[in-house]
């Protein structure tokens, strides 16, 4: 009997724990449901009032100190600005970065061109220094030369050695007047041939003329003779002209005569 006793005691406390343990887990869930909504009250009055802080008037705004407005610009900034906190330094780095890399290519390529384009515009200089500039065809000049000839001396001076002067005029594209006088020891002559000039050759940086011509040629003594020549103007300069030219006398008597002088140059004449 006392063991049917204790047992139904038993059953009795399990039957009344089950009784209460429900009662006493919704209590529980009660209390937690107050907190909760007690927790979620404060910050709503906390962001409510850090949003829109309700000053009594001018006399209360003034007695607030301003330490006391500190606490709360602490307490909501870390809130508002987490996200930014955590994307602000790497964007900024990246754009750092960025900046850095393009302007170091920049200065870079600049350097590989300056580099590179400076030989080529050494060697544009050298090859500029060391090419001869081609001279225009001079169309008037006068100058002197020496003469040496072959033939018979009586008939002409174009037949000794002697002194010469030459000269060229033009009368267009093609034609030139080339009046020139030979002086020996023996006797002297005038020429005075009309020449055809061809086209201008060029060569390694020199230019030439060659012509041929024919005319006269009057002796201070004797009989005047027909002359056909042939020779060539080289410029050597802007303000002088080399000219190599051979005088054949074939009438009343041979003489030939080689001429080489330099004629100083009167473009501005024709211009």
């Amino acid at each position: 009997m006392a063991y049917l006793k204790q047992v139904s005691l038993a059953l009795s406390l399990a039957a009344v724990a089950g009784m209460a343990a429900p009662a006493l887990a919704h209590n529980h869930l009660a209390e937690l449901e107050l907190a909760q909504n007690n927790l979620a009250e404060a910050v709503e009055s906390s962001t409510e009032a850090t949003a829109e802080p309700v000053v009594a008037d001018e006399a209360t705004a003034a007695e607030v100190p301003a330490a006391a407005e500190v606490p709360v610009v602490e307490a909501i900034a870390p809130v508002e600005s987490d996200a930014s906190l955590l994307a602000l330094p790497e964007a900024e780095s990246l754009t750092a970065d960025q900046s850095l890399f393009n302007t170091a290519d920049i200065e870079s390529a600049l350097t590989a061109a300056t580099i590179e384009t400076a030989p080529a515009a050494s060697d544009s200089i050298d090859l500029a220094q060391g090419t001869r500039p081609a001279y225009e065809i001079s169309p008037a000049y006068l100058g002197v030369g020496g003469n040496i000839g072959i033939g018979s001396r009586n008939d002409s001076g174009l037949s000794s050695f002697g002194f010469n002067v030459i000269s060229k005029i033009s009368l267009g594209p093609r034609f030139s007047v080339r009046p020139g006088a030979t002086i020996t020891n023996n006797r002297s002559s005038f020429t005075i041939p009309v020449t055809y000039n061809f086209s201008t050759l060029s060569y390694n940086g020199f230019r030439a003329q060659p012509y041929v011509g024919a005319g006269v040629d009057i002796p201070t003594s004797g009989d005047v003779g027909l002359l056909i020549n042939a020779g060539a103007d080289v410029p050597i300069s802007r303000d002088f002209t080399f000219n190599a030219v051979g005088n054949f006398r074939v009438t009343s008597g041979f003489a030939l005569g080689i001429s080489l002088g330099v004629g100083y140059n009167f473009p501005f004449i024709f211009e």
